[in-house]
């Protein structure tokens, strides 16, 4: 069923029960509360969220995030597909499959268009069985700013990023024979491929502050950039103060993302949303600080802005202490400049699925190089 306000206590615990966290009533209705005034398909209203429930009990739930997508032309309304949970006692069963045909049925009911990441083979196989077309995995990319401590401390088998088994033995040697600490001879030669990569970025100043650019800096930067893209969330100012800013990107420990900027002649030409490392990272990272390129937004045609960009993510990850940089992207223009700045190709491991049952179905792009897709899209930048 729909989720309503009578359900809050019972989804509380159930949320207690899957992260371990102290959800409480008061704190879900809170946050449907916020929802549903941000909401930006059905303003007011609280984003469609599908629970199962046994007695008193939810034993499973999916959520959704209201959006608007990007056609090349104009804008549409649309849901992210969020977090697909069943309780461990439970798994293995039906309630995956009947939670999210529910979910998915009041979403393309309400918009027509639906789009969700997922990594898990058992989720993207129920996606595609729901009708939703699977566009494939989006690559990460790894900047290392560190090397030598990466290689002694990263453990490539639990992060589940699907190298090749040759790769992850030979690592896992050099690690137990300590000659990992050629990475960072490795890592010189990098840093200097980068800088090298940037001399065409001289003349656009970047800069890095806790603080976000004003929403009409952003609106119009988006206005500049979303010509040369035929798919895309829509990453007006209205989207990344509400995803981003201070309200939005908050969390217990505070808010985790900083903001380079990109200027050409005073004006605003690009952004990033850079989230810090975390105090304590996942335990998979053994240590390692990793921070995310959770969104970058500037003109696919201008290299000079991505480039300037990038760099300015590097000197403010390095400032904060991060060991790499981590950007999952597929697209075709930011690619071979991630490759320019030493990032490292990594397999992905989060399958981008659309289902799209409207007249505008036709527009979108089958092929991934063609979505300007970011990490932080779904809300799990914060998840290796």
């Amino acid at each position: 069923m729909l989720a309503s306000d009578e359900h809050a206590a019972a989804i509380a615990t159930f949320n207690r029960q899957i992260w371990g966290d102290g959800a409480t009533g008061e704190g879900v209705l809170a946050s449907r509360r916020r929802s549903a005034a941000d909401n930006v398909v059905a303003p007011g209203q609280a984003p469609p969220f599908v629970i199962v429930v046994e007695g008193t009990r939810v034993i499973a739930a999916c959520g959704s995030i209201p959006q608007r997508l990007w056609d090349g032309v104009g804008e549409h309304p649309a849901y992210w597909v969020k977090g697909l949970m069943v309780l461990p006692e439970y798994r293995g069963g039906p309630l995956g499959y009947l939670v999210l045909k529910e979910l998915l049925s009041h979403l393309v009911a309400a918009t027509g268009r639906v789009t969700a990441l997922a990594a898990a083979p058992a989720a993207r196989r129920l996606f595609t069985a729901l009708g939703c077309a699977d566009l494939g995995a989006v690559p990460n990319f790894l900047r290392p700013l560190r090397p030598a401590r990466i290689a002694r401390r990263l453990d490539v088998a639990a992060i589940g990023l699907d190298l090749p088994r040759a790769v992850a033995m030979g690592v896992r040697v050099a690690q137990r024979s300590g000659l990992a600490y050629l990475a960072g001879v490795a890592g010189v030669a990098l840093d200097c491929a980068a800088a090298l990569g940037r001399r065409g970025a001289a003349r656009v100043a970047t800069t890095y502050s806790s603080e976000a650019p004003g929403r009409d800096e952003l609106d119009a930067m988006w206005r500049g950039a979303r010509g040369a893209l035929a798919a895309s969330q829509v990453r007006d100012g209205l989207y990344l103060l509400w995803r981003f800013g201070p309200e939005g990107g908050m969390e217990p420990d505070g808010n985790p993302y900083g903001f380079v900027t990109a200027r050409d002649a005073g004006h605003l030409v690009g952004v990033v949303a850079l989230r810090r490392p975390k105090a304590v990272s996942d335990p998979r990272l053994r240590g390692t600080r990793v921070a995310t390129i959770s969104d970058i937004v500037f003109p696919p045609e201008r290299a000079d802005i991505g480039l300037a960009l990038l760099g300015g993510v590097e000197r403010a990850a390095r400032t904060a202490g991060a060991d790499g940089i981590l950007c999952s992207t597929g697209h075709r223009a930011l690619v071979p400049l991630l490759r320019r700045q030493a990032y490292l190709r990594l397999p992905g491991n989060m399958h981008f699925f659309l289902r799209d049952v409207t007249d505008t179905a036709r527009r979108w792009p089958s092929d991934l190089a063609s979505w300007w897709l970011a990490r932080g899209d779904d809300k799990e930048d914060g998840v290796l």
